[in-house]
């Protein structure tokens, strides 16, 4: 299959790299400013969350190409690792990177590794990107650790409060999600969220990250009658066939997942996080999408992508605006001040009711429904700074 076999070469590619070289690029005479990126490689979160990251991290690293902090010029250098989305994976690539590439900067894809990789790296002064970890992953001791990406205590609260005028008559709601404690954390943002608007939760299973067969699940959740899901595709698929045809809803999609659980099955799935689809897109993220599919052969620019591009792009604005590439904590404190001006509009780091610090990047806040074998936003009334009251407000 054409997708698997540009998934295999990339791999390999980076394997490759991991021995000395980096994912990006550029010319020997311009200085290097190195970014260690860990995610998964392997199975379904490798194909799925962890390469399409990294190819986003490595594309949106050409495509800033020379940048200018302090009169000097420099490139990105993105390290590849695999962090197997675990907790030795998340130690042993933090630790490469620190003692072995002496990188200033890190993200780490998946809570379990992020969680594992924070204490060296506020130990050692190395500003830490997470994703997917909770509001315990951060407070005012832990300074050095950001969250780029959409977070999910923040994005889960406008799909309720939404609902509730939208969709009166849905009163209970299951969440089947993976065990992981990225899932673990969506789960949770859920619970308390749906509880706050007064709706029933029947089911909150956690199955393994790596299941790939849901019949058995789907009829558990479906005798509990729900009126919404919130889950994998592949598992609102097992239970469409079974029969229930209530309202469901997931954090992130792609065509892909579409193809897999099919077209009919995904009709009014609402999505309740940023993700990089619609004609609503500003252009240059259309471009670049457009650029990504070219490059990988046609594979789909999903939200793994979109996210880690974003880090790149902000990161170099704050470089920018901090004037230096060495000096870390200048660098915290253009995060936690100043606005960013980015490829999807003016973005903050925000969170300081959710979590006593701003650390947490504040993401427009929009619904979509998947339909007519298409992405559409059905709702983007909310800015980012009325979400994150809102979520102060249901958490707090």
């Amino acid at each position: 299959m054409k997708r698997w076999s540009s998934i295999a070469a990339i791999a390999v590619l980076c394997l490759a790299l991991v021995l000395g070289a980096a994912c990006g690029g550029g010319e020997e005479e311009v200085k290097k400013v190195k970014f260690g990126f860990a995610a998964p490689w392997v199975g379904i979160l490798g194909a799925f969350v962890g390469l399409p990251a990294m190819q986003g991290i490595e594309l949106a690293s050409e495509m800033i190409g020379e940048f200018t902090v302090a009169g000097e010029s420099y490139r990105w250098n993105v390290i590849c690792l695999d962090n197997g989305y675990t907790i030795g994976g998340g130690m042993a690539s933090a630790n490469r990177f620190i003692f072995e590439d002496r990188v200033k900067f890190m993200h780490q894809t998946g809570a379990d590794a992020a969680l594992a990789a924070q204490p060296i790296c506020e130990e050692k002064g190395v500003l830490l990107s997470i994703s997917g970890a909770g509001m315990e992953a951060f407070d005012p001791d832990k300074r050095h650790t950001f969250q780029f990406s959409p977070t999910y205590m923040v994005h889960t609260p406008v799909l309720f409060q939404w609902l509730t005028t939208a969709h009166p008559e849905v009163k209970t709601v299951a969440i089947a999600v993976g065990d992981d404690r990225t899932g673990q954390e969506i789960r949770g943002a859920a619970v308390i969220a749906a509880e706050y608007f007064d709706l029933e939760v029947v089911y909150k299973d956690l199955h393994p990250a790596d299941t790939t067969e849901f019949s058995h699940l789907a009829h558990k959740l479906v005798r509990e009658e729900p009126d919404l899901f919130i889950g994998n595709p592949l598992i609102l698929k097992a239970m469409r066939e079974i029969g229930w045809d209530g309202l469901a809803a997931f954090h992130g999609w792609s065509r892909v997942t579409a193809a897999q659980a099919g077209w009919d099955n995904v009709q009014g799935l609402l999505v309740y996080q940023p993700n990089p689809f619609g004609e609503e897109l500003p252009q240059e993220v259309k471009d670049f999408a457009a650029e990504y599919q070219a490059r990988y052969e046609g594979q789909e620019f999903t939200m793994s992508s979109y996210y880690s591009a974003t880090i790149l792009y902000v990161m170099t604005e704050a470089l920018k605006k901090a004037g230096t590439v060495d000096d870390v904590d200048k660098i915290m404190d253009v995060l936690e001040t100043e606005i960013f001006d980015t490829w999807i509009g003016p973005l903050r780091f925000g969170g300081q009711g959710l979590i006593d610090t701003d650390h947490l990047l504040m993401w427009p806040a929009p619904i979509a429904e998947i339909s007519d074998h298409d992405y559409h936003v059905i709702f983007d009334e909310m800015s980012a700074d009325e979400a994150e009251a809102l979520a102060v407000e249901v958490y707090k």
